[in-house]
C-alpha cells in the first residue's frame, strides 16, 4: 500500500504552503463572475475553494484507513480458504473409507481400527476460527493512532477553521481587504495543521501496515500448522489401512527370523483372500491378473477368514 503525501495548497491571493509531495491545484473562478455589489463575495469564494480542498483531503485519509481494513480482511479470507481445501481432503478420505467399511471382513476391521486417527473436522474449523479471531482482534488497535490523528484533523476543520472563517466574516465582511487578510491567515493556519498531522498520519499508517503484515503471517502459521498435521494424518491413515487390508499386519515375521534378512523384502505385495475363492475345484479366478513381466518381484500374503484380530 502506498501512502501519498497530499499537500494542502493555499490559493492566495498571495499565500502558498509548499511541502514535499503531490500538489492539489485549485482553479479560482474569474473575478468577473463575482457579484460586485457584494465586496465579500470574492473572499467567500476563496474560502469555499479551500473548504472543498480540506474536505477532499479528509476524505482521502478516510479512504486510506478503509482500504487498509479491506485489504487485511481480504488477506484473512485467503487463509480461511484453506478450510475449504481441508474439507475436500477429508471428504475424499471418508468417501473412500465408507464403502470399504461396508465390505466387512478385513476391510471393516482395518477401517475401524484406524479411523480414529483422522482429525475431527469440527476441531480443525475451531482452530481456524481461533486463528482468524486472534488476528482480527490484534489488528483493531493497530489503527488507533492513525484514527485519532484523523479525528484531530476533522475537529480542527470543523471547529477552529470554521469558527475562524465565521469570525472573519462577522468582523470584516464590509471591508474586502481586511476580510481577505483574516481569511488567508486562518486558511494558512489550517493548511499547516493539515500538513503536519497528515505526515504523522502517514507514518502511523506505514507502521500499522508493517504490523498488519506480521499479524497475517501469524494467522497463516497458526492455521497452516493444523492443516499440515491434518494432511499428514490423512496420508498416514491411508497407508495404515492399505497395509492392513493387504494383510501385512497378519503376516508377522517368523519366530527367530533375522530382521536384517527381511529389510530388503519385496515392496510389491498383494493380498489373496482365500475365503473369497473356491480352492476345491480345478479352476480358479486368476489372482495375478494385471501383473506383467516388468514387475521385479511380488510378495503374496494369503489371508483366511479365521485370522485372529482384536478391535482396539
Amino acid at each position: 500500500m502506498k501512502f501519498v503525501f497530499v499537500n494542502i495548497v493555499t490559493l492566495a491571493i498571495v499565500l502558498a504552503c509548499h511541502t514535499l509531495g503531490v500538489q492539489s491545484n485549485i482553479v479560482v473562478m474569474p473575478e468577473a463572475m463575482y457579484t460586485k455589489s457584494n465586496p465579500g463575495a470574492k473572499v467567500e469564494n476563496y474560502v469555499l475553494q479551500h473548504q472543498r480542498q480540506f474536505e477532499d483531503h479528509i476524505k482521502h485519509l478516510e479512504d486510506q484507513l478503509e482500504d487498509m481494513r479491506s485489504n487485511f480482511n481480504m488477506r484473512l479470507d485467503v487463509v480461511e480458504y484453506y478450510n475449504v481445501v481441508v474439507d475436500v481432503k477429508l471428504g475424499d478420505l471418508q468417501n473412500k473409507l465408507d464403502p470399504m467399511e461396508m465390505l466387512g471382513d478385513v476391510n471393516d476391521y482395518c477401517v475401524e481400527k484406524y479411523r480414529g486417527k483422522i482429525p475431527a473436522e469440527g476441531t480443525i474449523k475451531e482452530t481456524l476460527k481461533t486463528c482468524i479471531n486472534k488476528a482480527k482482534t490484534s489488528f483493531t488497535p493497530l489503527l488507533t493512532s492513525a484514527e485519532n490523528t484523523l479525528k484531530n484533523i476533522k475537529n480542527h476543520y470543523n471547529n477552529q477553521f470554521t469558527n475562524a472563517m465565521k469570525e472573519c466574516k462577522r468582523k470584516f465582511e464590509k471591508n474586502e481587504s481586511k476580510y481577505q487578510n483574516c481569511a488567508a491567515t486562518g486558511i494558512k493556519t489550517t493548511s499547516n495543521y493539515f500538513t503536519t498531522n497528515t505526515n504523522t498520519f502517514i507514518n502511523q499508517m506505514t507502521s500499522a501496515e508493517c504490523s498488519a503484515n506480521t499479524k497475517i503471517d501469524e494467522a497463516f502459521d497458526c492455521y497452516s500448522t493444523s492443516v499440515y498435521q491434518t494432511f499428514t494424518s490423512i496420508g498416514e491413515v491411508t497407508g495404515l489401512i492399505e497395509n492392513c487390508v493387504a494383510g501385512h499386519e497378519f503376516c508377522p515375521p517368523c519366530e527367530n527370523e533375522d530382521l536384517n534378512a527381511i529389510k530388503g523384502r519385496c515392496p510389491y505385495q498383494m493380498a489373496w483372500h482365500l475365503a473369497d475363492d473356491d480352492l476345491t475345484g480345478e479352476r480358479i479366478v486368476n489372482p495375478f491378473k494385471g501383473i506383467n513381466s516388468t514387475t521385479p518381484c511380488l510378495q503374496i500374503n494369503f489371508i483366511t477368514r479365521n485370522f485372529n484380530v482384536k478391535l482396539n
